[in-house]
């Protein structure tokens, strides 16, 4: 379909075909919103891998096998670690080759296909290796989606959290400059999208992976089984939860409610509805805290 695109343009608009035609091959190898799709694919197979059988007894019967747990945990990921690799070449290449034997073969030149190809495979590979990872922690499959889609963004959710508190107090925020590289280069889904590729090092993500794929194995071997269904697999964690939970949600619906300011009202008008939005979301926040932990 993108190809009768291309033959319209060419043929009845060259001069904007000749403007376009550079930025429109690359978006065919970039991921775009199906990268977005793929995410949550890879989120979900984690969360099918790891959390589903936590849900039933199925975990119990795993724990009875003749199978170390390191064993058992590395068959998941590699199955699901497969899956990824396989999904992501037949689609790349296969578009690829479409172009290649197509009269626009030509413009493949006009693609880096290094950072086309590695970047977002790198992306995949760290963003699965994380949900494995929260997968090891988490007690059930809801907790383990949940806390990933929290996690894979907390960074940079926790900057601007931040920042909004202290601007809305008169304090100023000064951009420091880890905060640049943690919203540029921790943040994976930069790694989808080709307008920061020329910025950002494949070596990043792929060793966040294998620290997570390390960390992910070390926690299996390790976890209580008895916990499994609870939202946590590890009591030592509820504290550190009950505290964190409600703190990040008291910031979060400030940001919210004083967002809603008019752009040319009173200070001390924004701070009333920071603080308003954050004792409600504290409020609510604790509750539904009490009842995930089980407190």
């Amino acid at each position: 379909m993108r190809f009768d695109t291309w033959r319209i343009w060419q043929e009845h608009q060259p001069d904007h075909w000749e403007h376009v035609k550079a930025f429109e091959v690359n978006g065919i190898f970039e991921p775009n919103f199906f990268g977005m799709i793929a995410v949550g694919v890879v989120i979900l197979m984690a969360g099918f891998l790891l959390g589903l059988e936590k849900n039933s007894k199925r975990h119990d019967f795993a724990m009875a096998l003749p199978f170390s747990r390191k064993e058992m945990f590395l068959t998941k990921y590699v199955m699901g670690l497969a899956v990824v690799l396989i999904g992501y070449n037949l689609s790349f290449w296969l578009a690829y080759f479409a172009i290649y034997q197509s009269e626009f073969s030509q413009l493949l030149a006009e693609v880096d296909l290094t950072n086309s190809y590695w970047l977002p495979l790198a992306a995949y590979f760290v963003i699965y290796s994380f949900a494995m990872f929260i997968g090891t922690i988490s007690g059930e499959i809801k907790s383990q989606i949940a806390l990933t889609l929290i996690f894979l963004v907390f960074p940079q959710g926790i900057f601007i959290l931040i920042g909004q508190f202290l601007n809305v107090h008169g304090i100023n925020f000064i951009e420091l400059e880890i905060a640049e590289w943690v919203f540029q280069d921790l943040f994976w889904f930069n790694y989808l999208n080709n307008l920061f590729f020329d910025e950002l090092n494949i070596w990043i993500p792929v060793i966040a992976g294998l620290v997570f794929t390390v960390l992910a194995i070390v926690i299996y071997e390790r976890s209580p089984s008895e916990y499994s269904g609870e939202f946590l697999m590890f009591r030592s964690l509820h504290p550190l939860f009950a505290f964190g939970i409600p703190f990040c949600s008291a910031l979060l619906g400030g940001l919210m409610l004083s967002s809603m300011a008019p752009y040319n009202s009173s200070d001390a008008l924004s701070l009333i509805l920071y603080w308003l939005g954050a004792l409600i979301a504290l409020f609510f926040s604790w509750k539904i805290t009490k009842k995930l932990l089980n407190r």
